[in-house]
Parts: structure tokens; sequence; C-alpha cells
């Protein structure tokens, strides 16, 4: 009887765990076709059309796109922040069936020598030039 309780506690304890590794997979988003590789431009490096409407509208929240010379060029644009030693992050930039996702997170400034003046966080990524709507992830 001993050997029939190991036996089951065993095989529980197995089942326990098998379901638990099935548990901790990461869910690919639905649709999700594959990543997109993509850069992170330096503020020379943003073709100068880009630039310019950036510089206009840096105040508030943006989100843009712009495609030249085949490439694709996403912007998200935090708005004024009252201090600076704001940085932005890219968290996803995927193509799917319905069009190309991205997500942005902004990430406050550190607790050490923040600036005082407010300051404009954006970003620029360049990526392969695609004729797909862009849903910008919140």
């Amino acid at each position: 009887m001993k050997i029939f309780w190991k036996r089951t506690c065993a095989c529980v304890f197995l089942l326990i765990m098998v379901m638990l590794a099935a548990g901790c997979k990461e869910k690919e988003p639905e649709g999700k076709i594959r990543d997109l590789e993509f850069t992170v431009l330096e503020e020379d490096a943003i073709p100068k059309a880009m630039a310019d409407v950036i510089a206009e509208n840096k105040a508030e929240e943006m989100k843009l796109s712009y495609q030249n010379g085949g490439y694709l060029y996403i912007a998200r644009g935090f708005g004024e922040q009252k201090t600076g030693g704001y940085s932005i992050t890219v968290k996803e930039c995927y193509l799917a069936e319905d069009g190309i996702h991205v997500k942005f997170e902004l990430m406050g400034p550190r607790e050490e020598n923040i600036p005082e003046e407010p300051s404009y966080p954006y970003i620029v990524i360049k990526t392969e030039e695609m004729d797909e709507t862009i849903l910008f992830e919140s």
C-alpha cells in the first residue's frame, strides 16, 4: 500500500509541475507575423521633414510616421515634462495581420541630478518601409 501512495503522490506532483510549466510560456500576440528589426535614431539622423514636424509639435503628445528612401520612421513624443532626465524605451515592435504594432514606455528621471527645466522627450525608430497601418500600443 505504501508503494501505491508513493507512486500516486509522485504522479500528482509531476502533473502539477507540467501544468505550471505550461502556464509559464509567454503568449504571442494574436495575429503576430514577426518581430521587426529597428534602429533608434540620434537627433541628427532624423530626416529633416520629420524633425521639423517634431520640433513644431514637441510640447504635445505625438505619434508620427514618415516614409522615405525605403525606410519607415516612427516617432513617439510624450509632450512637455516638468523636468529633464526622462528616457524612452521600445517595448515592442512587430508586424501582425492588422498592421505594425509599436509600444513605447516613458521612464522617469533618476533621483539624482535631475535637470530643473522642462523637457520634451521623444524617440524615433527606423525600420523597413511597409505600407501597413501603425498601431501605437499603450
